[in-house]
């Protein structure tokens, strides 16, 4: 697994607010997936109204999410 950086907008109400949020997955594809998918759950997003701007891999030694930190294998 790596550790990646999705950042992009979702619309909430009626604004689009920025996100930026890392998870541990093994492409880029299933990153964004991911991060739907935990946008749709915490917020009720349609996956539609999501808009992914970029999605970046990053070392260990700068994820500062300790969840993601742990799954990766590094202490939290």
């Amino acid at each position: 697994m790596k550790a990646f950086l999705v950042r992009g907008t979702f619309r909430m109400a009626q604004d689009w607010t920025k996100f930026a949020k890392e998870v541990a997955a093994e492409t880029p594809e299933a990153a964004v997936e991911r991060v739907v998918s935990d946008l749709g759950s915490k917020h009720r997003v349609k996956r539609y109204l999501v808009k992914v701007k970029d999605v970046t891999s990053i070392p260990l030694e700068q994820v500062q999410d300790p969840v993601v930190r742990f799954r990766l294998g590094g202490e939290p």
